[in-house]
């Protein structure tokens, strides 16, 4: 079975089970308002009839519980979270446990997957966290089938947002390399444009004093000019280098400032090599100065886009509790090595076993309520 051919179900049920003993008169009156309302899609103004239930009776947690509902339609997920975890931590019904807990997998993994383009870890954070919720409410409940499947989608989603993480750090290790490589390239590339332009001005200086003459000057800007036809063709060189990306991502705005640069810098080694074959030392060396400045943007462009990677990656590696952190490496190399049927398999066993351990009398739940 592909993952692709599998749907998330999700279920927002409305507690419309409110018995006057529970509540007063005007409050369920209220509640029953905000259900109205939330039937016809008007989510907001149904929080507000939530919102006036619970200040007469705030003990009540299904006025609480509908409101979650609400900011769950309303895309607002962690609100929804935060209240279907009161409702989940204060509530006494083991039914409306089951559900709350269920209602938060749903939560989770639809905050997940708004972040798979943007930010593959938290992504991967709150689909795990998905799994923790529903098999929550499969160990109050056993029979809740769509906890079960919603859990096999996600551990599929799983294993692909490690692969892709896991291609993605890989990706981030070469091109820093790759950066390193070039960092490296353009110092010797700068170092050797410097040693030259002081030889253009030793020869146009040698010229103007009279130490040499005119031949062998022109001798001397002929060899330089060869040396900076080479310098041209290792700069050109190195900005196809930068600009050669995987063509599904985009080349990163500072290795384009540095490709810029470098094409600069080309241009202006390459009138310095023209000047010189035509024994203009001044010329030529004022073209070497513009071109090293060119070349010296180029490494600090780079320069910074290296520093910037660092702190991303800091950034997205949250400091973690020893424990968590060799619990998720776990998690990711019994992910990397699963196969879709495993998963499934897996959890279709999990499930007989759950089913064994209720018809035994044994109940898991009545150790955390």
């Amino acid at each position: 079975m592909k993952a692709k051919g599998l749907k998330i179900i999700f279920i927002i049920s409305l507690a419309f089970a409110i018995t006057p003993a529970a509540l007063a008169k005007s409050v369920q009156d209220l509640v029953n308002q905000g259900n109205r309302l939330y039937d016809k899609g008007n989510f907001n103004e149904a929080i507000k009839e939530y919102d006036q239930a619970l200040i007469d009776q705030p003990q009540v947690l299904e006025p609480k519980f509908n409101q979650a509902n609400c900011y769950f339609q309303l895309d607002d997920l962690s609100k929804a979270i935060d209240l279907y975890n009161e409702v989940a931590a204060e509530s006494k019904d083991m039914g409306l446990v089951a559900i709350a807990k269920y209602n938060l997998g749903n939560s989770y993994f639809q905050r997940g997957s708004k972040q798979k383009d943007s930010n593959l870890q938290k992504a991967l954070e709150d689909l795990q966290s998905s799994i923790v919720y529903w098999r929550s409410a499969l160990e109050i409940d056993p029979e809740n089938e769509k906890a079960a499947k919603n859990i096999e989608v996600a551990r599929l989603i799983i294993k692909d947002l490690i692969d892709q993480i896991n291609k993605q750090k890989q990706q981030q290790e070469e091109q820093a390399a790759k950066q390193k490589q070039l960092q490296e390239q353009l110092k010797e590339i700068i170092e050797r444009q410097k040693a030259l332009a002081d030889q253009t001005q030793e020869t146009k200086n040698q010229e103007d004093n009279q130490q040499i003459n005119k031949r062998q000057a022109d001798e001397n800007y002929a060899e330089q000019a060869d040396q900076q036809s080479q310098l041209k063709s290792e700069t050109e060189q190195a900005s196809e280098q930068l600009q050669q990306q995987d063509p599904n991502s985009p080349v990163p705005m500072q290795f384009q400032q540095a490709a810029d640069e470098l094409n600069k810098a080309a241009d202006k080694q390459a009138d310095a090599e023209k000047q010189l074959n035509t024994a203009d030392g001044n010329s030529a060396k004022q073209s070497q100065d513009e071109a090293i400045e060119h070349l010296e943007n180029a490494m600090q462009a780079l320069s910074g886009d290296n520093q910037q990677n660092q702190q991303q990656q800091q950034e997205q590696q949250p400091q973690q509790d020893p424990n968590e952190v060799q619990q998720q490496q776990q998690q990711e190399a019994i992910a990397a090595d699963t196969t879709a049927e495993d998963i499934l398999n897996k959890e279709q066993r999990e499930k007989e076993q759950r089913q064994i351990l209720q018809r035994s009398g044994y109940q898991k739940v009545d150790k955390d309520w």
